[in-house]
């Protein structure tokens, strides 16, 4: 046979998404230097992740295109990489898609992003959700008791005041209806309020052993964690 040995005989390559372009980021990849992550396009790093899947390239060109889309993570929207972790069974991908749309209000998701993460994903999705918001209003609510210093002069005006800034401060921070905040930015804005009667050395106690500590944080994320180590070995089984 003739073909790929002459310019008018040439290898026909299947697959829509198979273009000339990609082939030759395929071509610059093997051959030559590849770019750095952030010049490719998102349409190319999705180019090149079908091209690897159709002719089975190696592990190396597919951890290279993975790395790449790790990095841009914050240019897809986190339904697009759930979709594109479970097409091509990369549990990277999908691990960081799950993470992030976790971070995503309910209400903020549309039809066309359900769909493309799946049905499976989406129910470990609302579950996560429904217990965050829930945990969430409870942390707004319930503020940590404060721990006086030994240089504090009013207990009781300071623990009074403590309360009133949590609550007026981070209550609202966590759970304006508009613009509610994630836990870690509502723990840096609440250290720049106003704190009243609270003694200097008393806030400073709070901040270094209670609030640095970011157990809502934490929480959040375990929990976080361990929904997606199931629903991952559910749907991207090794």
């Amino acid at each position: 046979s003739q073909e790929g040995k002459v310019d008018g005989q040439p290898i026909i390559l299947g697959g829509k998404n198979l273009t000339a372009q990609t082939f030759d980021l395929f071509v610059e990849f093997k051959f030559m230097c590849p770019r750095p992550s952030a010049k490719y396009s998102l349409d190319d790093l999705k180019n090149l992740l079908e091209f690897v899947r159709h002719f089975q390239c190696s592990a190396c060109m597919l951890s290279f295109v993975t790395s790449c889309i790790i990095k841009r993570a914050y240019f897809f929207h986190p339904s697009e990489l759930v979709y594109l972790g479970i097409k091509y069974k990369i549990r990277a991908i999908f691990e960081r898609g799950f993470t992030r749309l976790c971070e995503v209000p309910l209400t903020k998701i549309k039809k066309s992003h359900r769909v493309r993460m799946g049905m499976d994903t989406y129910v470990a999705y609302v579950y996560v959700r429904s217990h965050l918001d829930e945990y969430i209003r409870t942390v707004a609510a319930e503020f940590p008791p404060i721990v006086h210093s030994s240089s504090c002069q009013d207990h009781k005006g300071c623990a009074e005041d403590w309360a009133a800034v949590w609550w007026n401060g981070m209550g609202r921070l966590l759970l304006d209806g508009r613009n509610p905040r994630r836990l870690d930015e509502a723990i840096d804005h609440f250290k720049g309020l106003q704190f009243g009667r609270v003694g200097v050395d008393c806030k400073r106690h709070m901040f270094s052993h209670i609030m640095n500590l970011n157990k809502p944080l934490a929480h959040s994320h375990q929990f976080i964690t361990r929904v997606k180590d199931r629903l991952v070995h559910k749907i991207i089984p090794t």
